[in-house]
């Protein structure tokens, strides 16, 4: 199965987003997962995080930039794009020699 049918399968039945829209969201996040790993190609094991990473940049659409929010009685909190446990698991993918890693010393 696609990724983009994935996708619809996973968002609201009522979602009307156009298959560029969702095709964009998909580019974007795997290549944010490719930079994450300093690597070229995406193993094909990935094929699912770039799906929910997808979808987390789906429901912020329009708060780009917001860490947190509050009106009147409602607090609403962002967590990092890239979550704890899916960092964990990119930990399985070493980095390609040569690369950069923002989290080495």
């Amino acid at each position: 199965m696609r990724n983009i049918d994935i996708m619809r399968i996973l968002l609201p039945p009522d979602d009307d987003s156009s298959d560029i829209k969702l095709g964009i969201l998909l580019d974007r996040a795997e290549n944010t997962l490719l930079d994450y790993i300093g690597r070229d190609e995406l193993p094909e094991r990935l094929n699912d995080m770039v799906v929910q990473l997808a979808i987390t940049m789906y429901n912020r659409l329009g708060n780009e930039g917001e860490e947190k929010r509050g009106e009147d009685d409602i607090s609403v909190s962002f967590s990092e794009l890239i979550t704890d446990d899916m960092k964990q698991r990119l930990k399985n993918y070493p980095r390609k020699v040569g690369t950069i890693n923002a989290d080495d010393p």
